[in-house]
């Protein structure tokens, strides 16, 4: 029978292994902007929409979120609750990167994004377009349908 102690060092250890594997990326969703790799998350819900990358503490280089509109729409966001700087990537209907906010500003309530219709945007980690030499004019690859083109090409 195992003693009080022994019970602390399962629940540590499990309590550290669980957060082990919450801090890596196991979703199968990948995308490619100008030849770089990141494993991504899609923000498909209300919550997740609303919510994106707040109160994350850390993410890997190679991370992102994408939040997709239905249709082209002026697309502002802000980093309310955000506790790490992101570079914000915004998409035209043709998939081509027509605006970056780079390392946005932790808790930054200013609305940041183009004054055009975009389809979606990318966050990653702050500083990695920079570091990847993502630019203007990147074309973004998804293994995810993208449901802008979609309705634009209907």
């Amino acid at each position: 029978m195992l003693n009080m102690c022994s019970y602390v060092k399962i629940l540590f250890l499990c309590v550290v292994l669980a957060g082990f594997s919450a801090c890596q990326n196991d979703s199968k969703n990948t995308i490619k902007i100008a030849g770089e790799t990141f494993a991504v998350d899609y923000a498909t819900t209300p919550k997740q929409k609303e919510e994106g990358l707040m109160f994350v503490e850390s993410m890997p280089d190679d991370y992102g979120m994408v939040f997709m509109n239905t249709e082209p729409s002026y697309s502002k966001y802000w980093m309310k609750n955000t506790l790490i700087p992101l570079d914000m990537l915004f998409f035209d209907d043709q998939n081509i990167l027509v605006h970056i906010e780079h390392s946005a500003i932790p808790h930054d309530l200013t609305p940041r994004g183009p004054d055009i219709p975009v389809c979606t945007i990318v966050e990653i980690k702050g500083g990695q377009a920079k570091e990847r030499d993502i630019t203007l004019g990147a074309k973004l690859f998804s293994n995810v349908a993208q449901e802008c083109l979609q309705s634009v090409n209907e």
